[in-house]
């Protein structure tokens, strides 16, 4: 025995949850976060959605489901 640890190759069902949390998260943060700031401030960021329920909305399930990928 040489004392080195064997080298771990990583799965791919590792490699497309790491993806898949540093993807989501960050845009989910981004679009909740220009829902607020519209909100506060009055500006339309999104055509369809004036009162930027939606937009919160979607970047919270955003987040989260990018969250649930997390191990």
């Amino acid at each position: 025995m040489t004392g080195r640890r064997p080298h771990r190759v990583p799965s791919a069902g590792a490699t497309r949850d790491r993806i898949l949390l540093f993807t989501l998260v960050p845009l989910g943060l981004f679009l909740f976060a220009l829902g607020f700031i519209g909100a506060s401030t009055g500006l339309t960021v999104v055509p369809f959605d004036p009162h930027h329920i939606g937009t919160q909305v979607a970047g919270l399930v955003l987040a989260a489901v990018g969250l649930t990928h997390w191990k």
